[in-house]
């Protein structure tokens, strides 16, 4: 077909290979910083390849969370955790929920993260916050002990 244009366009290219969601994922992480609607975007790329792709999930939600979308971020913790159940996924969805003055549930959220990871010291003292404004607004003496004891583990890890 060359000879057809009087060119000579050389040998045929080979095949290439489709961009993967890990390197949407990788491709968002690198933009976060300076281009948060790239980084969104290159989420969105990467969960259209991989639909149940937490890390993808998760930093969207952030994201999204960062900008007061909160109810939307929250949509994409919970598909983090649907897909991955991490500490990270809980705390975040804790923050999310915590947010919307959904505290009952952010307790929760906040809960399930110290089961998966003791050793979070944001979760201890956001679960202290949380469970010393219950305990004094219902006068729940529990939550107030409680509140007590994350507080103290917060000020052990951080030692």
């Amino acid at each position: 077909m060359g000879d057809l244009l009087g060119l000579s366009l050389g040998p045929r290219c080979g095949l290439r290979r489709a961009v993967g969601a890990s390197t949407w994922l990788a491709r968002g992480v690198a933009l976060e910083a300076d281009q948060p609607e790239a980084a969104m975007a290159a989420y969105r790329r990467a969960l259209a390849g991989c639909p149940s792709f937490a890390d993808a999930h998760n930093n969207l939600g952030r994201l999204l969370h960062q900008r007061g979308e909160l109810a939307e971020a929250e949509l994409h913790y919970r598909a983090a955790l649907a897909a991955e159940a991490s500490s990270l996924h809980w705390f975040n969805l804790g923050v999310a929920l915590d947010d919307q003055q959904r505290r009952d549930a952010a307790i929760e959220a906040y809960r399930e993260a110290l089961a998966l990871e003791p050793a979070m010291r944001e979760a201890h003292l956001n679960l202290a916050r949380l469970l010393d404004q219950r305990g004094r607004g219902t006068g729940q003496p529990a939550d107030l002990q409680a509140a007590v004891r994350h507080l103290a583990q917060y000020r052990r890890l951080r030692a």
